[in-house]
């Protein structure tokens, strides 16, 4: 199945929005290096904070376009959408809503970011209430989140309340002796990791890596857990629209 490509959930590649890509060039330049990687479809998840930092989305949107003309020029099966990775905070749906906040790719799936140190009920309580208002949370970065990756029950009852997790490729890179690696690798084969990105912000610190990434899953993993990984959760995301 590798030939199909991989998704990205979770990049910053459209230029001047974040601490992401800093120009045209940079971003064209981190979308040949996704390609070269084997990413096939990417989303652009721009930063999305609370108060006074709010995104102009309809810029995002404008971005994304461009970003994906970039994309076509590189290969006609790249393809670039766009969303946000929005900082947790009360209200998101309303803000959804009145268009402050943007959804994966048009869909009803939203990638929500924590402080690594949030109390595992407000986590709960958050999401329970973005589940209830209909849309689909990914928790992004899992592992950096102490509440939940240091506790497998509670990544379980998160998941039970339909929560989708996301963890960053360059997470799973780590060797022998990476316990964090090693714990990743162990939710995945449980089925308790539903998303890949490789939360890219340049070229060289923090790249668009993916196929080294899948490249040594395959070898640690069954090769059906990892196929569920890249591709069968991914056909949801763009389903429920």
């Amino acid at each position: 199945m590798k030939q199909l490509g991989y998704l990205d959930i979770h990049s910053h590649i459209l230029p001047g929005i974040d601490d992401g890509s800093k120009d045209w060039e940079m971003t064209k330049q981190m979308l040949k290096m996704a390609y070269e990687q084997g990413v096939r479809q990417m989303i652009a998840t721009p930063h999305n904070y609370p108060g006074n930092h709010k995104q102009d989305n309809e810029k995002i949107k404008r971005l994304a376009k461009e970003a994906d003309k970039l994309a076509k020029q590189i290969a006609p099966d790249f393809q670039v959408f766009c969303g946000n990775e929005v900082f947790y905070r009360r209200g998101i749906e309303e803000e959804i809503e009145r268009g402050h906040v943007l959804t994966m790719a048009g869909s009803r799936y939203i990638l929500v970011e924590f402080y690594p140190n949030e109390q595992y009920g407000k986590i709960y309580q958050g999401l329970k209430e973005l589940v209830e208002e209909g849309y689909y949370p990914i928790i992004a970065h899992m592992e950096r989140v102490h509440a939940l990756f240091g506790d497998e029950s509670k990544v379980h009852e998160i998941i039970k309340m339909g929560i989708s997790v996301q963890v960053n490729s360059e997470s799973l890179m780590g060797g022998v002796f990476d316990r964090r690696s090693a714990r990743l690798r162990k939710y995945i084969e449980s089925g308790m990791v539903h998303f890949l990105g490789s939360d890219c912000h340049n070229l060289k610190e923090r790249p668009p890596m993916m196929k080294d990434c899948v490249e040594k899953l395959y070898k640690k993993l069954p090769s059906t857990c990892v196929d569920r990984l890249l591709y069968e959760n991914r056909e949801h995301l763009f389903k429920y629209k």
